[in-house]
C-alpha cells in the first residue's frame, strides 16, 4: 500500500537518494501514487513485459497474440505522445470486449509507455524488471538449497550481499556498452529535468 511504498522511499531519501531521472518497477498497489507524491519529476515506467503477460491472462489467445503485436510496435514511436495515441487507438479495438481490462492499461498509459522519452537504442534496458526479477531468481535458489527459507533476516540479508557482490565481480563488472554510449544524452536527459527545479529554488 501507499504508506509501506513511502516508508521505502524516505528510508532511500535518508540514506542520500536526491534526484531521481525514472523508476522501474511492477505495477505493485500504490506505488504510482507514491512515486508522483515522493518524486514527482520521475518517469515512472511500469513494466512492459508484464504488460504483455497481462494482456495474455486477460484476453483470449488469439486477441492476446494481435494485440501484443501490435503493443510491440509501439516500442519505436518517436515520442511519448505518439506512443500514447497508438496505445489509445489500439486499446480502443478491444474495449468493448475487455473493458475493464482496457480501461486499466488505459489509465497508466503513461506509466508503460515512459520509456519512449528515452534514446531508442536503450529503450530495452528501461522498460522491464527482469533484471531485477533474475537478481530475485538467484536469491530463491539460494533459498531452496538453505532448505527451503532463511534461518534470519540477517541471513537473508548477508545472502543478498555476498550475491550483490559475485555479480559487481563477473555478470555486472563492466557497464553494458550500449548504456555507456548513451551516458551524455541519459546525464543531459538529467539536468534538463531538473534545471527547472534549480532555477525556481
Amino acid at each position: 500500500n501507499r504508506e509501506t511504498w513511502r516508508v521505502v522511499f524516505e528510508d532511500l531519501i535518508t540514506r542520500g537518494l536526491k534526484r531521481v531521472l525514472v523508476i522501474v518497477s511492477d505495477d505493485l498497489p500504490g506505488i504510482i501514487e507514491t512515486i508522483e507524491a515522493i518524486f514527482p519529476l520521475a518517469d515512472h515506467q511500469l513494466c512492459f513485459v508484464h504488460l504483455q503477460r497481462n494482456v495474455r491472462r486477460h484476453m483470449s489467445k488469439e486477441d492476446a497474440t494481435q494485440f501484443n503485436r501490435e503493443l510491440s510496435k509501439l516500442k519505436s514511436e518517436s515520442s511519448l505522445e505518439e506512443a500514447e495515441e497508438g496505445f489509445r487507438l489500439l486499446c480502443e479495438r478491444y474495449k468493448d470486449k475487455y473493458p475493464r481490462f482496457i480501461n486499466n492499461i488505459i489509465s497508466k498509459a503513461e506509466h508503460y509507455l515512459a520509456f519512449t522519452k528515452y534514446p531508442y537504442e536503450i529503450r530495452k534496458y528501461i522498460y522491464t524488471t527482469n533484471s531485477v526479477e533474475n537478481f530475485n531468481s538467484i536469491i530463491e535458489k539460494v533459498r531452496i538449497k538453505s532448505g527451503g527459507y532463511f534461518s534470519s533476516v540477517d541471513n537473508l540479508e548477508i545472502n543478498i550481499y555476498l550475491q550483490r557482490e559475485n555479480l559487481i565481480q563477473t555478470k555486472w563488472r563492466n557497464p553494458v556498452p550500449r548504456l555507456r554510449a548513451y551516458t551524455y544524452e541519459i546525464n543531459q536527459l538529467f539536468q534538463l529535468r531538473y534545471l527547472c527545479l534549480t532555477q525556481n529554488t
